[in-house]
Formats: structure tokens, C-alpha cells, sequence
């Protein structure tokens, strides 16, 4: 692969003259100015995150783009090769929201120019089955819907925060797996839009909660590329904060189950039903929190809740 070094600051506006990419070369990472795209136009930031110190690499890695991802977000997305046993090359682009919103101009760029650039001049496992792509934002998990409906490109995607608009990810592959993340509000949508896609949790889903500043902080490599026969659902926990309620008074607990997948990873795990005997609460799925029914009796209950892997069941003895 051809590679332009910057040798003085006063080179930067001849070689963009020129029409060529400008090359930003860093231990670990790439950084394309000016992008050469005939879809987008020639003034995309592409970053190309190395699992090794540099290229050539030794050996072929997995793939995932990041939609929006900016060279500032380097630290945060070193980190997350650091932290994953599993390594991959992660590819960030500088979308903005307006570009975002032109899912189809984003899906032309990634599927015919930027997925076969990055195939060609980088060690990658070029199947879907290697390659991931991840956004941030409502407008961003539409783009990231497009992007998936192309079957040929990616079976794996991280969606943070994708709001509160369901989107339809019917034209997805068969083989499709999703990480969650983000606030339970929005999680919770997502999380029913799978449900309603028959996909089962554990190998084909998960949900990290959290308030993560910066997208690659929510990106699990080992889950995502994880044999699924080490992705079942082990076990359910839950917990409730407090434990005792007042039914006769304004407030509420919040719940949260943590599921622990055959290999040990534990994630978040939202019921979007409860069945709580005797009903003396309501179940907020978007918020997190039980609390009494309305007109409930004086009284205090304990909540102790008990879980199956199929279906929550929370039991609630009432303490006279």
C-alpha cells in the first residue's frame, strides 16, 4: 500500500491539492484526510485503529466500523483494543448527523468503497461474519438499520443510545448479534424490537447499561466475535434498591437483573414483563423501577425477587 508521509507542515495544502489522501501515521493507527470518495465527496477523516504496533500485520483480524468516530476518540478507542482478548481492526469515520441522515449515501460509501479499500490493503476476515459495525444516536442506529440490510456486509453491530423510535431491522442476516447499550429507556425499545424478531438473548443480544461518553467505551469485542455455543444465558440475577416499600406512599425501587452467559460474561438483562404475586407493584421497564399500584392498602412489602431463564418472576411478600 502506497503511504504519504508528512514531512512538513507546509506539504498538507499541495498534497490535498493534488487530490490525494493525506496520511497520518501513528504507532497503532492510520489516520486518511481527505478520504477519496466519489459517493461522499473528497473530505472524510477515516482512522483505521491497528491491533499491532504497525503494519503489515501477522496475521488476518476481525473488522468493525464505527460511524462518527473522529481521531480525538483515539484514547478511547485504543482502550478498547487493550481491554478485549479478542483483537480487530477498528475502522472510525467522521460522520456528522446531517451525513447520518443520508442512510443511503452512508451505505453506497461503506459497501462499495470503504469496506473494499480496508479489505485489500489490511490483513481482515473478509465475511460478514468477521465484520461489525457500530453508531451512536437515533440517527446513527438508522444508518446502522441500512447498513444491516445489506447481508453481505455485517453480521455484528453495538447500538448506543439508539433512541426511543423503534427501528425496523427486518432486512438484517439471519446470523445477526447485538450489543445494546446505553440508557435503559432506549435499551428497552431495542431490546422489544429483538424480542419481536424471535432473536434469543445471550447469543444473539445483549444490554450493557451505562452512561458512556464516547462510543467505543460501549463496544465488547469478546462478546461480539465469541463462539455461540459459549453465549447461552448460565444464569439470572436480580436486585432491588431498597428492599422495602411503603404501597400508601410516592415511591419505588429499582430493579436490575444481570444474566451470566455460559463463558462468564455478565450483562444487563431488561424483563419487559414482570409476574409479581401478589400484585402489589407496578413494573416500569423503560425506567427500571417498581412501584406500588395505585390505591394500594397501607403496608410495607419486601421484594425478593427469584429468576428463570425464560421468564422474570419477582415474588413479593407483603409484611403486615
Amino acid at each position: 500500500m502506497k503511504k504519504l508521509f508528512l514531512l512538513a507542515a507546509f506539504l498538507l495544502p499541495v498534497l490535498a491539492f493534488c487530490g490525494e489522501p493525506l496520511m497520518l501515521i501513528n504507532p497503532g493507527r492510520e489516520t486518511f484526510l481527505n478520504f477519496p470518495s466519489a459517493i461522499m465527496g473528497n473530505d472524510k477523516t477515516v482512522t483505521v485503529f491497528l491491533p499491532e504496533p504497525a503494519i503489515p500485520l501477522s496475521k488476518h483480524y476481525p473488522v468493525v466500523y464505527l460511524l462518527g468516530a473522529i481521531p480525538k476518540d483515539a484514547p478511547a478507542v485504543q482502550a478498547c483494543l487493550d481491554r478485549h482478548t479478542q483483537k480487530a481492526i477498528l475502522v472510525g469515520i467522521n460522520f456528522d448527523e446531517t451525513e447520518l441522515a443520508d442512510t443511503d449515501k452512508i451505505a453506497a460509501f461503506i459497501s462499495r468503497e470503504l469496506v473494499p479499500y480496508i479489505d485489500v490493503n489490511y490483513l481482515t476476515k473478509d465475511s460478514p461474519a468477521w465484520r461489525g459495525v457500530a453508531a451512536a444516536g437515533p440517527t446513527g442506529a438508522k444508518a446502522l438499520a441500512a447498513l444491516l440490510a445489506k447481508k453481505e456486509l455485517f453480521t455484528k453491530a453495538i447500538i448506543l443510545n439508539g433512541g426511543t423510535e423503534p427501528v425496523s431491522l427486518a432486512g438484517a442476516a439471519a446470523g445477526l448479534r447485538v450489543l445494546l447499550a446505553g440508557e435503559q429507556e432506549q435499551a428497552a425499545v431495542w431490546q422489544q424490537t429483538l424480542q419481536d424478531m424471535n432473536r434469543v438473548y445471550g447469543p444473539d443480544y445483549v444490554t450493557v447499561l451505562g452512561d458512556f461518553a464516547k462510543l467505543p467505551e460501549a463496544i465488547d469485542l469478546d462478546y461480539l466475535f465469541a463462539p455461540a455455543e459459549q453465549l447461552s444465558v448460565k444464569k439470572l440475577k436480580s436486585r432491588t434498591e431498597p428492599e422495602v416499600l411503603y404501597l400508601n406512599e410516592d415511591n419505588s425501587a429499582r430493579l436490575r437483573v444481570q444474566a451470566t452467559l455460559k463463558n462468564g460474561k455478565v450483562f444487563d438483562y431488561i424483563p419487559l414483563s414482570l409476574r409479581i404475586s401478589p400484585h402489589y407493584l407496578d413494573w416500569n421497564a423503560a425506567a427500571g423501577t417498581l412501584a406500588p399500584i395505585s390505591g394500594a392498602a397501607a403496608g410495607k412489602v419486601k421484594i425478593s425477587g427469584s429468576v428463570d431463564k425464560k421468564q422474570f418472576k419477582a415474588k413479593i411478600r407483603l409484611k403486615k
